[in-house]
């Protein structure tokens, strides 16, 4: 076979212009988009409690101590807070900074284990892909531990066993246990087959792992000395019980397999559309051992997640690394052998796509009056034209048999409706407009409260601790406070006690529940601001 061709220096520099666009994407939409709920708001309000109350080892949400997940991003945003102050962009800034990294590691592992042909190519499948290129832009703990898992599989490969441990501390310290199980479900399925026992036994460097313990059991400590409920909680309901019994967020066993293809559109449907590509692909016989390393890491991620009662859409997002080298390799192997079949089935799907996604943006206006309609519809009419020429554009290419050219134009394509997508990331739940009426309307001795559900963005951007109604939601230590009854009250009866009292009551209520009151609120409530289906009223 022949020696590929060195890629010429032009490449490299509009690749490292590509990524500096797809990080401005980035911050774009870090900088513009409200927090949305609930995850978002929950963890920026963490981060902020941290600030305000000087806390730094047990977490806060509404004052109430909060035990689910570990401190690491909590002190990621507080320190970003404490050093560019409160926004959006510092509570999301260690999803930001974790996706760049993520980013930068996946293309130079690719060059390392196959060369720059498949880099080049896994820097839009990872950098744009639907889920990984929007929580790059978005406050959750997930992204922050793909990095540091990428980072200590990374260091498996190099054998850089000291880094391997370190990092897989610091994702213990990002998400919990969760991370020690799959760098190490990796590590030991990879090293036993490649290279048996004595492998294994170079893994267990004493050293190694003492820097690990070093760097993430301190905290387990002070915070377990400090409150002597946390074990019981971190460990037994949020680990154990969530992954194992829990009916919240629970899908069937095969949740994962479609979200893939998807969270590597629109290079997955490349492979899907090219079944003899993807078949070959697949046959572990024509695996590299970079090949089988990679698949190893992928499926562990998968695998376990699987297994879990619980899966959210998000906990696939350590396997996106591997995923896309493994796409990049596929994609390339192709073309080298003159496959682009599934480039031009992914060509005309767009030019068909495209004019459909526009007339929807013309015509959904004229049927239906859903609020998010009028938002959505300009981003539809933006991005219907942009598949069409995209599509267009890929297939000219392939017609002057020139892959390469269409695997640029479908990146910048892409690029270019992921970028209309997240100028339109405002549709998403998001109140931040109520809070920053409460932060302006409400005096210091003024009472807020919210009705029916914890609308956890309130307390962020109003900075000020809520009364919550009809239950403490997510704060199951609520209880054990006591100032208990002056936080939580039980339902509507309490409400509308407090409700006649002297003094200013604001209340987040949805509209259909303060519309069912009977008889009504007394006295009648003050309309101060909406949201979509929330409303802001005040007693006087």
């Amino acid at each position: 076979m022949d020696a590929p061709r060195p890629i010429p220096w032009f490449v490299w520099i509009a690749a490292a212009l590509f990524f500096v666009a797809v990080i401005a994407v980035y911050v774009y939409g870090s900088i513009t988009s409200p927090l949305s709920e609930p995850d978002e708001a929950r963890y920026a309000e963490l981060a902020r409690e941290m600030v305000v109350s000087g806390d730094w080892v047990t977490p806060h949400l509404n004052s109430v101590k909060y035990f689910e997940k570990p401190p690491l991003v909590y002190w990621s945003s507080a320190a970003a807070f404490a050093a560019f102050g409160i926004s959006e962009l510092s509570a999301r800034l260690p999803s930001l900074l974790s996706a760049i990294a993520t980013v930068a590691l996946t293309v130079w592992l690719a060059a390392r284990m196959y060369g720059g042909a498949t880099a080049l190519i896994a820097l839009p499948i990872i950098s744009i892909g639907p889920l990984f290129g929007i929580l790059a832009q978005t406050l959750v703990l997930d992204m922050t531990l793909t990095w540091l898992t990428t980072l200590a599989v990374a260091a498996l490969w190099f054998a850089s066993y000291r880094v391997m441990y370190a990092a897989t501390a610091l994702a213990v310290l990002a998400k919990g246990p969760v991370a020690a199980i799959l760098v190490g479900g990796i590590a030991f399925i990879f090293l036993l087959l490649q290279g048996g026992w004595r492998a294994l036994r170079a893994a267990l460097d004493w050293r190694a792992i003492a820097l690990g313990v070093a760097i993430a059991l301190p905290w387990f400590i002070v915070v377990s000395w400090a409150n002597p409920e946390f074990l019981h909680v971190f460990v037994v309901e949020e680990q154990v019980n969530r992954y194992l019994w829990t009916t919240e967020h629970g899908q069937p066993l095969w949740y994962f397999l479609p979200v893939i293809p998807l969270a590597l559109a629109p290079w997955g449907l490349v492979l899907l559309l090219d079944p003899p590509l993807l078949r070959a692909a697949l046959a572990p016989r024509t695996w590299s051992v970079p090949t089988r390393f990679l698949t190893i890491w992928a499926a562990v991620v998968v695998v376990f997640f699987s297994l879990s009662t619980s899966k959210l859409l998000t906990y696939v997002l350590p396997a996106i690394p591997p995923l896309a080298i493994l796409a990049a390799r596929a994609i390339e192997l192709g073309i080298a052998r003159g496959r682009t079949a599934g480039l031009a089935r992914v060509a005309w799907l767009f030019t068909l796509v495209g004019p459909v996604i526009g007339l929807c943006g013309v015509l959904l206006p004229h049927f239906s009056n859903h609020w998010r309609t009028i938002l959505v519809a300009p981003y539809l009419l933006v991005g219907g034209p942009i598949l069409l020429a995209m599509g267009w554009g890929t297939r000219r290419m392939l017609v002057g048999d020139r892959p390469w050219g269409a695997l640029a134009v479908l990146a910048v394509g892409w690029l270019a409706v992921f970028a209309v997508a997240v100028s339109g990331r405002d549709v998403a739940n998001n109140y931040r407009n109520l809070a920053h009426a409460v932060r302006d309307l409400a005096g210091p001795n003024d009472r807020v409260a919210l009705y029916g559900s914890f609308t956890q963005s309130i307390g962020f951007y109003s900075q000020r601790r809520v009364v919550m109604i009809g239950g403490c939601g997510e704060l199951r230590l609520a209880n054990r406070q006591s100032d208990f009854s002056t936080w939580f009250w039980a339902g509507l009866p309490e409400l509308r006690h407090e409700w006649a009292e002297p003094g200013k009551l604001f209340l987040v209520i949805n509209r259909s529940d303060l519309d069912s009151f009977d008889p009504p609120l007394d006295p009648p409530p003050i309309f101060l601001a909406a949201k979509n289906k929330k409303l802001l009223v005040v007693n006087r």
